[in-house]
């Protein structure tokens, strides 16, 4: 092409290029100011989570090493201090950050706290907590496992049952062959034996690698002596 054509092209090309940014002038600068705004608005919310993350990071690390001293404390009075000022830490950070890991962090180390007390009914309702609404976590099934032994500590079978339940048909977990053998031993406690041999078979199929399984395969040996 010669030079002059390409000089009258790249001519056409600008003069038509600026004839539109003129004519919208106006819209343009709007979706500017509204992508600058958008892209310092995204900046401004990542810090100001940011910001919020560390704070629940460093509040649930207070929790956890107020229940480290609880835990060494021999003197009742000074457990009994410690106790109460977990409970205020760990309230504080489901109020603040309700959806953020350090809650479910913080509830679970409460709930440990309550286990150690022997206080059950507090002790499965901290790990519930700690298992509710925080599906990605690794922390969610153990505390789902642990909610339902603090129930069953307490008394309450039923409800044992069905958080093992709720674990086993939920997640995929290491938990689960733990507590598909809790729900066969629940099962041959509550007499119902052809339930308990079907835990222990789903066991034994789904997990034969899991140190449960042999635990599992002795019960259902037993099982079928005694039926």
């Amino acid at each position: 092409m010669p030079t002059t054509e390409v000089q009258d092209t790249t001519t056409k090309i600008l003069t038509t290029v600026s004839n539109f940014l003129q004519r919208n002038r106006k819209p343009l600068l709007f979706i500017l100011v509204a992508v600058v705004t958008i892209v310092v608005g995204l900046f401004l919310y990542l810090e100001f989570r940011g910001a919020r993350e560390e704070r629940a990071r460093l509040a649930a690390e207070t929790v956890q090493e107020l229940f480290e001293e609880f835990s060494g404390a021999t003197d009742d009075a000074r457990r009994q201090s410690l106790s109460a000022q977990i409970t205020a830490e760990v309230d504080g950070i489901t109020a603040d950050y309700p959806r953020f890991a350090a809650a479910q962090r913080a509830l679970f180390v409460r709930g440990s706290m309550h286990w150690e007390l022997e206080q059950w009914d507090a002790a499965s309702a901290d790990f519930e907590g700690a298992a509710t609404g925080f599906s990605n976590s690794y922390l969610t099934p153990i505390s789902l496992f642990n909610a339902a032994a603090a129930a069953e500590e307490g008394g309450q079978v039923d409800r044992a049952r069905q958080l093992l339940t709720q674990l086993v048909d939920t997640f995929d977990s290491a938990e689960i062959p733990r507590a598909l053998f809790a729900l066969g031993r629940i099962a041959e406690q509550q007499g119902d034996p052809q339930a308990a041999t079907e835990y222990y078979n789903r066991l034994v199929a789904n997990h034969a690698g899991s140190t449960w399984t042999n635990l599992a395969r002795s019960r259902i040996i037993a099982l079928s002596v005694q039926n």
